[in-house]
Order: structure tokens, then C-alpha cells, then sequence
């Protein structure tokens, strides 16, 4: 049902009717009517049973009325930490299984988008529920299974690192509160992502961070490892397990580097005087704590050479300590360890000699070419090579989706090249409608960028509207035009309106869709292989979208945000759109309360 802009509405709430609200004055955009708009969606949201979207719409509901009425934005944060506390204690960690996959999602913890969204507005609140949240895990994280043994502190570590650069005192807080727990894996990347807001802030932090994990076990300090030398990977056996892409932007740092080099010779020389480290049993599936120690300096042993020359009598000592922690079976083991990873950082042309031997002797498997496929860094000269040994992958279902994702992979590199021929041609060779819109997506992202592109940007829009309006009703579809009303408001106000009316008419005819999707995945799965691959799905964001083109026009944006049928949706679509307002005039804020 299409809600106009002027009404009054009998809103159900809780099995009661509530008093309509006062009729709205005419849409003007400024800070007081949107104010008044707001606090209508949230009356109407409260018809919204699900827990899950009542969490996110009392959580922009109290974002907006901030500024305005903090007392009631504090009541909506609080009945939102409530329910998303509530439904925790009664689902627990929530999944998402897929209907044409094996694969698993994993849903948002709720309590954190709550936590993320106070943290904006009152850093002590949040610090409050995230204790309260972590005396909760406490109790309970030994009874997990392993996929959720650390999601709390996961949560709160990405809190902290996006806190930085806005809220640095916050940041910090949470990050000593969290060195209380074992070091994790997720630490090897919040040094790096911390470092892109404040270098600074991230060195002081890896200080802090290695003198409190000192006498961490073996294999965990090496997830320290990496960030003062700016590698792509930790020392040690596990280096292939633990990485990440190239960090231009982080550059390496020699005193961090002199620091860790240092703590780790005396980790290795206090666990070679501890009997009881020693006779531990190792943790399950992971090799014992000497073969991490070898594997490492062997990795250091270049750079001490080079750099810290002062340093070489101690690097002997570690090694001989280290060997003579050694038993047979541990370099065995780590004999094995070093033959499966011989692979994994071989060059292309490396690769592809050996699966041309293999397939000489009769050897070759699809496993090896998918590994062909799937390396970083692929050429188009390397791209011509891999086209004709898809032909040569023996069952049916990975080599169609190899071959999608070998026409995807040559797209997106194309797209990069800005080869736009190229990049056409090869998107149209891949047949998903949605991975195609992220390819054009891309496509358009950079034309956008360039104002000598614009006229070709416009078509590559058009050619991709046409193509999707020409499909069947879905999700897809509707996420889609969503990205192109979001893209054609950078080239034609007016058709990125035309591009809004038709998502809304698209997700009006389809029964509770999930908009909010975020990435495509692929799934190339062999008898005895199993790869994922995801891609974001950039412009697909309902909310983004109407944040964006009601900068241009108010009441057009309103009109098409009360025209969705989902409550839903169209409270958070107004709320977007009220957004833009709260900038074109001020109103008095209402008092302060004086505790939460």
C-alpha cells in the first residue's frame, strides 16, 4: 500500500492500536520536519516484528534523533540493546545456510551492531555493554564449537580498529581490554588496518601488544610477526595459512622489527628452560612449538643477516636451541610441512609446467587446474595459456563454473586495464546476471571517475539496465537497479529517479527479499575440491541510495521511499532520506539526561 506524504495512520503495535500521530506539515526539507518524519516511521516501525529488523530500525531511529532528543534516542539504543541481548541468550550465534550452495553464511552478532552504532554518540555506554558482553562470553566460550570461540572479541577488535581515526581514546580502551584474552589471528590484521588511519597510533599499539603477549605460545606469537617487516605473511609453518594481500601503504619499521626479533629469541630460550613447556601435549592439529620456532628463524635468518648484524650471535644461540628441541618425528613433520607448501608460492609458469608433465604421464587432475585458474596476479598472456586446459577438466559441473569464472576473473582484469572492448567482451561470456552487474559495476566505478568517460559510462549504465530490466523479477534484480539509480545520479538525476521507481517496483512484487545482501559468491566444487569466491556487490545499498539522490530531490525521494510496501524497507528509506535535512537548519536539543 503506497502511504502519501500528508496522512494519518492507525498504527497497530504489540496487539494494541496506538494514537495516530499528528498529520505531517508539507515536506520541506529542513531539520524540524524531518525530525517529525522520523519519529512517524518509527511509530509506524513498530508493527515490524522480526527482532533482527526492529534491532536495525530502532538503531537508525536513535543515529537520527541524536542531535535532537537524546533522551529518547537513549531509549531506542537501549530497547535495541534489549532485544538484540535477548534474542542472543535464545539463539546464540545465528547462520544462514544456502539454497544452491554448501555454503554457510555467518549472521551478524546483533549486540555488536548495536555496540557499533552507541559507540558514534557515547563511548562509556558502549564501553559498559561491551564488558557486559564479554562477562557473558567468559562463561560460556568453552562450550562453543570452534567457528565461535572468538567471535565477541573478533567484534570488538573491528570496533577498535575503526574507531581510530574518530574516536581514538575508545579505540585504545577496547584494545587493552581485549589483550586480556589469548593472542588471536584476527590481531595480525588489526595492526595493518589500524595502521591506514593513524601509523602512530598502530606502532604504539603492536608495542604494547608484543610486550603483553611476550610469553604467548609459540605458534600465537608468530601472528606478530608480520606487521613490523609490512609482509604479506607471518614467519613460521604457518605461513601460508595466515596472510593477506600486498600493503603498499605500510611501510616497514626497524625498531619494531629489532623488537619482535628480540622477543622471540628469548621466548625461545624460556621455553627450552621450562621442563613443564615442554612435556605439554601440542594443541590439536597443529605441530609442536619447536617446529614453529625452526620454521621462523629460518624466515628471519636473511634479514637478521642483512639488517641487524648485531644480532647474529644471538640468531645462533635461538637456532641451536631450537634444533635441539627437535625430536624425529617433529622434522618429519615439518619435512611434510615444508613439501605441501612448495607449492603454494610457485609462479605461474612454474605451475603450468608441472601440469603439463602431469598431463604427459596420464596425472593430471581438475585440481591442478584450478590452481592454474585461481593464482593472484594473472595476466591476459596468462589468461590465453589457462583458456584451452578448462577443456581438459573432466567433470562436468567444475568445468562449466571454471570456465565462468575464468571469463569473470579476465573481465575484471580487463575492466582494471580499462581495455573497455575487452572488458565488454568478456563480461558478456559470463552468464550469471549478477556477477555480470558487478563487472559492469566495475566497469562504471572507474568511467565515473574520469569526466572524458562520462558519454561511455551512460551507455555502459544503459546497456546493463536494459539487460536486467529484461529479467525475471528477483532479489538480484532488484539489488541491481538499486546499484544503477545509485550510478546514474553521478550522469542523469532524472533516469537514476526512473532507475529508483523500478526497484521499488520490483521489490514491492517480491515476498520478504533480502535487499541487503552485500556479495556474490561462486562455488567450484570437484569430487575432491571444494572454492569459494566472493565479490562485493558495490551500490546495492538501499539505504546509500536514497541517502544519495534526495540530496538533489526531497520530496521525489520521499515519495519513492513511502511508495515500498515493506514497513520495513520504507522506514528505513525515509529515515535515509530525512538524513539529507538535518543540515538545513538546526533546532534545540532537548536536555542531556544524566545517566543511561
Amino acid at each position: 500500500m503506497r502511504i502519501p506524504v500528508l496522512c494519518t495512520v492507525a498504527l497497530f503495535a504489540g496487539g494494541l492500536f496506538a494514537q495516530a500521530p499528528e498529520p505531517l506539515p508539507a515536506p520541506v526539507c529542513n531539520a524540524d520536519f524531518a525530525q517529525l518524519l522520523v519519529q512517524q516511521q518509527v511509530m509506524e516501525g513498530r508493527s515490524v516484528t522480526d527482532p533482527v529488523k526492529r534491532i536495525k530500525i530502532l538503531n537508525r531511529s536513535a543515529d537520527f534523533l541524536w542531535p535532537f532528543d537524546e533522551p529518547t534516542a537513549r531509549s531506542y539504543f537501549a530497547e535495541s540493546w534489549k532485544m538484540a541481548d535477548d534474542r542472543f541468550k535464545e539463539t546464540g550465534f545465528e547462520t544462514k545456510k544456502s539454497t544452491t550452495s554448501t555454503i554457510v553464511t555467518l549472521l551478524p552478532d546483533q549486540r555488536m551492531e548495536v555496540i557499533r552504532a552507541i559507540a558514534k554518540k557515547d563511548s562509556e555506554w558502549a564501553k559498559k555493554l561491551s564488558e557486559q558482553m564479554l562477562k557473558d562470553y567468559e562463561k560460556a566460550a568453552t562450550d562453543r564449537k570452534s567457528t565461535d570461540q572468538t567471535r565477541e572479541i573478533e567484534g570488538l577488535l573491528a570496533l577498535a580498529t575503526a574507531s581510530v581515526k574518530t574516536n581514538p581514546e575508545l579505540s585504545r580502551s577496547l584494545f587493552r581490554r581485549l589483550m586480556r584474552y589469548p593472542l588471536f589471528t584476527h590481531w595480525f590484521f588489526a595492526f595493518y588496518q589500524t595502521a591506514k588511519d593513524d601509523a602512530a597510533f598502530a606502532n604504539s599499539l603492536y608495542s604494547e601488544a608484543l610486550a603483553t603477549y611476550r610469553n604467548a605460545p609459540v605458534r600465537q606469537l608468530l601472528y606478530l610477526s608480520a606487521y613490523p617487516f609490512a609482509n604479506e605473511r607471518i614467519f613460521g609453518a604457518d605461513k601460508y595459512s595466515v596472510h593477506m594481500g600486498p600493503q603498499p601503504d605500510i611501510v616497514p619499521n626497524p625498531d619494531l622489527q629489532r623488537m619482535f626479533i628480540e622477543t622471540f629469541f628469548a621466548r625461545i630460550e624460556r621455553y627450552a628452560a621450562s621442563a613443564e613447556e615442554m612435556n605439554q601435549t601440542p594443541e590439536k592439529n597443529y605441530p609442536a612449538p619447536p617446529v614453529y620456532m625452526v620454521s621462523a628463524l629460518r624466515d628471519m635468518e636473511p634479514i637478521v643477516v642483512q639488517q641487524f648484524p648485531d644480532l647474529l650471535q644471538r640468531l645462533s644461540v635461538a637456532k641451536s636451541q631450537a634444533a635441539s628441541l627437535m625430536s624425529a618425528e617433529m622434522g618429519k613433520t615439518l619435512e611434510e610441512r615444508d613439501k605441501w607448501t612448495s607449492g603454494l608460492g610457485q609462479s605461474f609458469d612454474e605451475i603450468l609446467a608441472e601440469i603439463e608433465k602431469a598431463d604427459g604421464e596420464g596425472k593430471l587432475t581438475d585440481g591442478m587446474v584450478l590452481r592454474l585458474l585461481t593464482g593472484q596476479g594473472r595476466t591476459e598472456e596468462q589468461f590465453e595459456k589457462i583458456l584451452p586446459w578448462l577443456d581438459r577438466v573432466k567433470e562436468e559441473s567444475p568445468r562449466r563454473e571454471m570456465t565462468n569464472y575464468f571469463w569473470f576473473l579476465r573481465a575484471s582484469l580487463a575492466i582494471k586495464e580499462k581495455r573497455w572492448e575487452d572488458a565488454e567482451k568478456f563480461t558478456a561470456k559470463v552468464p550469471e546476471a549478477e556477477h555480470r552487474a558487478v563487472l559492469m559495476f566495475e566497469m562504471a566505478a572507474l568511467q565515473a571517475k574520469n569526466e572524458s568517460d562520462t558519454s561511455i559510462l551512460f551507455e555502459t549504465l544503459n546497456r546493463l539496465s536494459k539487460v536486467t530490466r529484461s529479467s525475471e523479477n528477483s532479489v538480484s534484480k532488484a539489488q541491481v537497479i538499486l546499484g544503477l539509480a545509485n550510478m546514474y545520479q553521478k550522469v542523469n538525476h532524472s533516469t537514476a529517479l526512473d532507475e529508483l521507481a523500478e526497484a521499488i517496483r520490483v521489490t514491492n512484487s517480491l515476498k520478504d527479499p533480502d535487499i541487503f545482501m552485500t556479495s556474490v559468491r561462486r562455488e567450484i566444487k570437484g569430487k575432491t575440491f571444494t572454492f569459494f569466491a566472493s565479490f562485493g556487490t558495490p551500490g546495492y545499498n538501499l539505504e546509500e541510495t536514497f541517502v544519495e539522490l534526495s540530496k538533489k530531490n526531497f520530496e521525489m525521494s520521499l515519495g519513492h521511499a513511502k511508495a515500498l510496501n515493506d514497513r520495513y524497507f520504507r522506514t528505513l528509506a525515509v529515515i535515509a532520506v530525512a538524513s539529507n535535512c538535518v543540515k538545513n537548519s538546526k533546532t534545540t536539543a532537548k536536555p542531556k539526561p544524566n545517566a543511561n
